[in-house]
């Protein structure tokens, strides 16, 4: 397995795929909402480059949901709430050091594929996928209105942070 890390921010996929995903514009977009957010750099994230059996198979077994996806993000406690940590903070079971914010699964043949339908660059869908599951860990959400434009809005600000374009 491969593996690059900066700031607390580890990157692992074990072959290659047809767009090769950029590590370090992963690094940055996960570093740049942390920063965003003000989250400290105590906080350790994983990410993982998949392929679609295995976002397909992850989807499944979490989610109930029997098809690819772009991204999963896997939170290790519960206590992340829009951006900000609560007080009484609940590791999950199995988790026992609080300072791992959580695991990102991204699907590179989703985000190529995705990139392709959306006529932007693979880069810039790469980059937007890292950011969307980075604030998921930090407790955002989009399954109301008013919880879209928040997430959403802050996505688009932390890309234009990026000079993708």
């Amino acid at each position: 397995m491969k593996t690059t890390f900066k700031n607390n921010i580890h990157i692992f996929w074990d072959y290659e795929f047809k767009e090769k995903p950029d590590t370090d514009l992963l690094l940055k977009s996960i570093f740049l909402t942390k920063k965003f957010e003000k989250i400290s750099n105590k906080f350790l994230i994983k990410v993982f480059l998949v392929g679609d059996l295995e976002i397909k198979e992850l989807n499944h077994k979490f989610l109930g949901n029997n098809h690819e996806t772009d991204v999963l993000s896997f939170n290790y406690y519960d206590g992340w709430e829009n951006g900000k940590i609560s007080n009484s903070v609940e590791l999950f079971p199995g988790e026992d050091n609080i300072d791992e914010l959580g695991e990102l699964y991204l699907s590179v043949p989703q985000i190529s594929k995705q990139a392709k339908e959306n006529n932007i660059t693979f880069v810039k869908e790469l980059s937007r996928m890292a950011v969307h599951g980075t604030l998921h860990l930090l407790g955002y959400n989009h399954e109301e209105i008013n919880e879209e434009k928040i997430m959403f809005s802050k996505t688009d600000k932390i890309l234009s942070l990026m000079n993708l374009d």
